[in-house]
């Protein structure tokens, strides 16, 4: 009883792209955050379905930093986003990072039309219908809107944090900041 109401807790807290409603979870909503290296928490193993179809791990990327990215096709924050996202995958990804995006509210068709009109080529998982991967984020992210971008070190843990939209220039920084890290 206790996951049905965490569940329906986050699908609720989703409907708002952006906003600010929602009852819990919200702190540093629209704020970007990168955390000292001693006050990381560890990042999840997030395990699921891709748009693609088989299975992926985000644990299978450790040792590699990884951006992982929540999103909908709904969200116009996440529309604006998703080139600077892509370029940076792009740019990066001979660097040892690894784009993971996370797909929240959207049907399969519309999930796959947005990557595609997007042009994303990183992987993106689907939190389906049994909402399995977004109760693993409570603490970590906002629930109550999307984007949200996290950044993980090659330790496994969380070195940066956008609760909101992200630019290219900015992505890059927090990346190049985290890369030259030891």
């Amino acid at each position: 009883m206790a996951t049905a109401a965490v569940v329906f807790g986050l699908a609720f807290g989703l409907t708002a792209c952006g906003g600010s409603s929602g009852p819990k979870n919200k702190e540093g909503d629209g704020t970007a955050v990168a955390f000292p290296i001693d006050k990381r928490k560890t990042f999840p193993d997030l395990t699921g379905r891709t748009l693609e179809g088989p299975t992926l791990s985000t644990g299978s990327f450790k040792g590699k930093v990884m951006v992982v990215n929540l999103w909908g096709s709904w969200c116009g924050p996440c529309q604006a986003e998703a080139p600077y996202l892509e370029r940076a995958a792009e740019t990066y990804k001979d660097k040892g990072v690894q784009f993971v995006g996370l797909n929240v509210r959207d049907d399969t068709p519309q999930a796959k039309a947005f990557v595609a009109d997007k042009q994303i080529s990183y992987p993106n998982l689907v939190d389906g219908d049994d909402d399995a991967l977004l109760p693993k984020l409570v603490g970590i992210t906002s629930l109550s809107n999307v984007p949200s971008t996290i950044i993980v070190d090659k330790d496994g843990k969380i070195a940066w944090r956008a609760l909101r939209g992200v630019d290219y220039t900015e992505l890059a920084a927090a990346l190049d900041n985290i890369l030259a890290q030891k």
